[in-house]
């Protein structure tokens, strides 16, 4: 039989025709039990307010009578909210009948159990506006026939709920029958030939896999070697742009020991240097040679190859760059304003790759603020700030922002707005990886009122 399957019947046509079929008795035992379940709401409702009906046709009655008796306008006001309630679920009923049955007891004889209760609620009304004692015994007297009739409405509307509730235990019983055929022609006609599929192009796949995956160890250690190559790159960049701080920053100590050399030099060979003055200039030509010494050790530390992950205090590491910077800002007539609050912050990470970023931030304010010529208060302020356990630092220059067309692509790889022989697009792509990976924290840049912000978030 399977042969004979496999050689005439095409799977597709098979997977169509149980699709088809699923779906089709889907949709039937879908409407079949809402419209059951429906009229076993209606049912339902039906039968609490024909109930409440017979409750009400008497509480009515006795609320009339207390009313007459004590003159109490609560009492008159909560019986005119029954008579509307009745009204209300009277409505309700006989606009949704559910048999003919139903139908024959309120509009037909014997019962006519729709003109009854009208008339029913006529006598409350009249009773409502006149206060007649007359029509309140009507009331009472009425209310004592209309009683059992509202018995044997409700007593009929729950016979035909179980009528209904058995209906449908039957399809429910006749619907899960065809469900347990329909998933068992779908077992036969698909799930076993699709596993059986799914088998051999598991082992095809398998196969690929085998055959790519040497592809795509190499694809790894050659992106390995291009991201390495990359970090290198970016590295001697940043080399370069620190020992043009450096040279800046060693141009005023230099000067100030050539000029206290040469002046001690002269007056020594005239012979009038004295003692104090010697010792005076020897003083101040130390002085300046140890801030030419903490400079290398800056950079000793910058140009090391390794990567360290230590802890460092945030205040010195931003005093430590800013002191290799703020020579080569103050001869392009940038001022550096920083907020650093006294508190000791601690940053766990690669203090070298920290000082990377801060650097690159800050050369490319400088950039930015050289190239607006129109611009003559040019400022760089560094602030950080401690909010719960995240520290930012924000870095903002007053130049000419970046276009809004461009800011979400700023940090992409190789995309740069210098011209090609002044940028490479690495820096700030570059840089937010080293947040993002070695710090776990975030990189953004945003326009502000006066020029860019960026902001590290740690």
């Amino acid at each position: 039989m399977n042969r004979i399957l496999k050689n005439y019947l095409n799977l597709k046509l098979i997977y169509a025709i149980v699709f088809i079929t699923l779906a089709s008795w889907s949709f039937f035992a879908y409407f079949t039990m809402n419209k059951l379940i429906h009229e076993q709401e209606i049912y339902a409702k039906i039968i609490n307010l024909s109930g409440k009906q017979r409750m009400l046709s008497q509480k009515t009655t006795l609320i009339a009578k207390r009313f007459s008796e004590s003159k109490n306008e609560d009492l008159k006001k909560h019986l005119i909210d029954l008579i509307d309630l009745m009204k209300k679920d009277h409505t309700f009923i006989i606009n949704n009948l559910t048999s003919k049955d139903t139908n024959d007891i309120y509009f037909n004889k014997p019962y006519n159990l729709d003109d009854k209760v009208n008339k029913y609620f006529k006598l409350l009304d009249d009773f409502y506006k006149t206060d007649d004692l007359m029509v309140l015994k009507e009331i009472e007297s009425y209310s004592f026939t209309l009683l059992p009739k509202l018995d044997y409405a409700v007593n009929v509307f729950e016979k035909e709920s179980e009528t209904t509730i058995n209906n449908l235990l039957k399809r429910e019983f006749y619907i899960l029958v065809g469900t347990l055929l329909t998933l068992l022609f779908e077992a036969l006609f698909i799930v076993i030939p699709s596993i059986k599929i799914a088998h051999r192009k598991e082992k095809e796949l398998k196969d690929l896999n085998n055959s790519l995956k040497e592809k795509i160890d190499e694809a790894i250690k050659e992106n390995t070697k291009k991201d390495l190559l990359l970090k290198q790159k970016f590295h001697l960049a940043q080399m370069a742009e620190m020992i043009s701080n450096i040279a800046h920053h060693w141009r005023q100590p230099l000067s100030v020991i050539s000029s206290i050399a040469s002046g001690l030099k002269l007056k020594e060979e005239i012979k009038c240097l004295e003692e104090d003055e010697l010792r005076n200039g020897l003083k101040k030509i130390v002085d300046k040679t140890q801030t030419l010494s903490k400079t290398i050790s800056d950079f000793e530390e910058f140009i090391r190859s390794d990567n360290i992950q230590e802890e460092f205090i945030l205040k010195d590491k931003i005093e430590a760059i800013i002191c290799i910077v703020e020579s080569s800002l103050q001869n392009k007539n940038i001022s550096l304003k920083t907020i650093i609050p006294e508190e000791q912050i601690i940053i766990y990470g690669d203090s070298k790759s920290f000082t990377e970023v801060i650097l690159n931030i800050l050369n490319n304010a400088q950039d930015a603020l050289v190239s607006n010529e129109a611009n003559i208060n040019k400022e760089i302020i560094l602030e950080i700030k401690k909010l719960d356990d995240k520290v930012i630092i924000n870095i903002e220059n007053n130049g000419t922002g970046i276009p809004e067309n461009i800011i979400h692509k700023i940090f992409d790889i190789y995309f740069t707005t210098k011209h090609q022989s002044q940028g490479t697009g690495l820096g700030l792509y570059i840089c937010y990886e080293i947040i993002k990976n070695n710090f776990n924290g975030d990189l953004y840049a945003e326009n502000i009122k006066n020029g860019v912000r960026f902001s590290i978030v740690i």
